[in-house]
C-alpha cells in the first residue's frame, strides 16, 4: 500500500470500524490494518491497536470528517 497514511488507530476495533464506514460513505477509499496475531485474539494481555488507513491525497477531507 504504498502513499496510504493512517489517519486513526485505536485497541477498540468496533471503534475504528465505524470510522471506516463514515469514511466509505463519503467516499474515501479505506482499509483496516489489524497487526494482531489470530492466535492471542481474545487474551487481555494482547491488546494490540488496529489501524485505518487512506490513500494519503485523501487525508485532508478524512481528517475534516472524523473531526466532525
Amino acid at each position: 500500500m504504498t502513499n496510504w497514511i493512517t489517519v486513526y488507530s485505536d485497541s477498540f476495533v468496533p471503534g475504528v470500524e465505524m470510522r471506516k464506514i463514515l469514511l466509505e460513505e463519503h467516499d474515501i477509499p479505506c482499509v483496516l490494518v489489524n497487526r494482531q496475531c489470530s492466535s492471542y485474539s481474545g487474551v487481555g494481555f494482547a491488546s494490540v491497536e488496529v489501524d485505518l488507513n487512506i490513500p494519503e491525497e485523501y487525508a485532508e477531507r478524512a481528517s475534516k470528517i472524523l473531526v466532525q
